[in-house]
């Protein structure tokens, strides 16, 4: 039998001043869309706390399953609701994670950032411009290819990292289960890169509805990417093709050429666009399957992760691109994956 339970420490300059008590029945839950700008969310009614700033404290939900505890992230309120039942006052809340910080953080004039600097510094620098202190930023030696002038005032600050991070093919920054910020580079799935296993007949055991489409169509079988930017020394192109003859996408197997043409303002370098280039052939030789399933809980998962599923003795893997956790008995699971296989 699962025991679980369900803390929401409230913390004040990283030091846990209080705790919020969720309301029974009041619908808590955690989830994550991989593809959102700010990708965690909390949400749920609790009982009125007295003693909590919402302007200024983090929410950090832990969860202890079966003796062991996870932390959950931590939030920035940004709702809060507030009724009477006829016994007590209740708050809804809404919270996001504390990439929530590098949206809600605004440029006052115009940006600057030099030619020659690193992706990686110009990234830190905005993160800890917003309020972002704990963060990891994977190495890269990539540097801007020009002086930038490219944001106006009032562009928040998460657009411009993200749109950093894409010029080097890393994913959009994400925070982990311990309140960290990351950003680094896109991987294709792979076995080794296996986050959490959910069997047939354990405490995580798979609910046995679930529902999936599969995606065959508009699959282009020749990218064109190009960036002309007058500021740099010269332009850019590059071309990917699918000539495989085992990938009935392919320019051979069609019979003809399915174009996609893109224009990018900016990029890394000459071997970063044709990376772009590559990856976006190589997803287009597949086709996506989406599953969603339902699991017991797990305090494992957290964003872009990779899910194996054990089921009669057959193991599938799943990149997971959204998944939600109710934060009350039974605390069941839902998760969204989509699963690549070539045809």
């Amino acid at each position: 039998m699962i025991k679980a339970a369900v803390e929401y420490r409230v913390l004040r300059d990283n030091v846990e001043i209080s705790c919020l008590r969720a309301y029974k029945g009041g619908g808590a839950n955690i989830s994550v869309t991989a593809d959102a700008a700010v990708k965690w969310t909390l949400s749920g009614k609790f009982e009125f706390p007295k003693d909590i700033n919402f302007l200024k404290d983090v929410i950090q939900p832990v969860f202890t399953l079966d003796g062991r505890q996870y932390p959950m992230g931590k939030f920035i309120p940004t709702d809060a609701s507030t009724s009477y039942d006829g016994m007590r006052t209740v708050v809804e809340l809404t919270a996001y994670d504390l990439t929530y910080l590098a949206m809600s953080s605004k440029l006052e004039e115009r940006l600057h950032l030099a030619k020659g600097m690193l992706y990686t510094t110009a990234i830190q620098t905005l993160l800890v411009e917003s309020g972002i202190t704990d963060f990891l930023i994977e190495e890269n030696t990539a540097t801007l290819q020009a002086d930038r002038e490219d944001w106006e005032p009032g562009t928040d600050r998460l657009t411009i990292v993200n749109a950093l991070a894409a010029e080097i093919n890393y994913n959009s920054i994400w925070m982990d289960g311990s309140g960290t910020v990351h950003c680094g580079a896109y991987r294709m799935p792979s076995a080794d890169a296996v986050a959490v296993t959910y069997r047939d007949g354990e405490y995580s055991m798979q609910y046995p509805e679930w529902n999936e489409t599969v995606d065959m169509f508009e699959h282009p079988n020749v990218f064109i990417i190009e960036v002309d930017n007058p500021d740099l020394e010269s332009s850019m192109r590059a071309i990917a093709i699918n000539d495989r003859p085992d990938s009935p996408f392919s320019v051979g197997n069609l019979g003809r050429r399915v174009v996609s043409y893109e224009k990018l303002d900016n990029i890394a370098s000459q071997q970063e666009l044709q990376a772009y280039a590559d990856n976006k052939m190589f997803k287009s030789m597949q086709t996506t399957q989406t599953r969603t399933f339902y699991t017991g809980p797990s305090g494992a998962h957290a964003v872009f992760d990779i899910v194996e599923l054990v089921r009669d003795g057959t193991s599938s893997l799943y990149e997971e691109t959204s998944w939600q956790l109710d934060l009350e008995a039974p605390y069941k699971m839902t998760h969204t994956g989509k699963r690549v296989m070539y045809l």
